[in-house]
């Protein structure tokens, strides 16, 4: 069953998911966080991921989510899909797969094929072992030269991304779930859904059945899957601490530490000191 989908992130700001629906739109799948391109390969939340779900959600479309990646390396993309877990999927659900977006031209495109593959695992596992069906998103190229595609393939779901008039080859590439067949160029359809410039997807399998049958990526109150519970950590700010430096070590965002340390820093989050006692939770 082909469906039709757009992707979507912080920077469609303003898109009308209504109208989209009402132009034939399914689905939507929504960057959830990203690793930036400084060398401390700090983690963020897409700040309008929130939103965007919820806007998805009431509007009646299937939803999805992806981490921009840039992990070298099989710890690196656990603790990248540990991020994803813990800030955006938990409490929520999806019908469609969480990817893992590799396409990074910093960090990964000068690394070896099988740091590709070690990477893509250590996200995969950890999304699989929280009961959660995970992808891979890349361009054919990336698919060709950058990871063993062949074998990555038959473990786990593809979204290929191949701006063209043809999808691409079923001989090839295999049973892939997810073909994004254009956004700024597009030569399908025109390049704007609800009057904004979006990528655009077609989906080839029934993922809202394959998630509601095998109990995937419901991680509402209901049916989350639970992690031991962590206990807190008592952190002594060191000279030259800011929060998002704090956060980066402890795999959390600066936004959750302020909201639990208010009342010791105070109403300005850049204001911290030497010595101070933050809880990490």
């Amino acid at each position: 069953m082909k469906q039709f989908g757009i992707d979507i992130s912080t920077f469609q700001n303003g898109i009308n998911l209504d109208k989209a629906k009402d132009e034939g739109v399914s689905f939507a799948i929504i960057r959830g966080a990203f690793t930036g391109y400084g060398s401390a390969k700090g983690k963020a939340k897409d700040d309008r991921f929130e939103e965007l779900y919820r806007y998805a959600k009431k509007s009646g479309l299937n939803v999805g989510a992806y981490y921009f990646s840039r992990a070298t390396s099989y710890e690196e993309g656990k603790k990248e899909a540990e991020f994803l877990y813990n800030n955006c999927l938990k409490g929520k659900t999806f019908e469609y797969p969480i990817y893992m977006d590799v396409e990074d031209t910093v960090y990964q495109n000068k690394v070896s094929k099988n740091a590709i593959n070690d990477a893509i695992r250590g996200f995969c596992e950890y999304i699989e072992s929280v009961g959660g069906y995970v992808g891979v998103y890349c361009n054919l190229d990336w698919a060709n030269n950058k990871m063993d595609y062949g074998k990555l393939s038959k473990k786990y779901d593809y979204w290929l991304a191949y701006w063209g008039n043809e999808m691409p080859s079923r001989n090839t590439y295999g049973n892939y779930g997810m073909w994004q067949y254009g956004g700024e160029t597009n030569l399908i359809r025109g390049n704007t859904i609800a009057g904004k410039v979006v990528d655009q997807n077609y989906s080839y399998k029934d993922y809202p059945s394959i998630m509601k049958y095998n109990k995937l990526n419901a991680w509402d109150d209901r049916n989350e899957v639970k992690e031991p519970e962590k206990t807190p950590i008592t952190y002594i700010v060191k000279s030259g601490d800011n929060l998002s430096s704090i956060a980066e070590k402890y795999n959390t965002t600066w936004q959750k530490i302020y909201d639990d340390n208010k009342g010791i820093i105070g109403n300005n989050p850049n204001l911290i000191f030497k010595g101070q006692k933050l809880i990490i939770k």
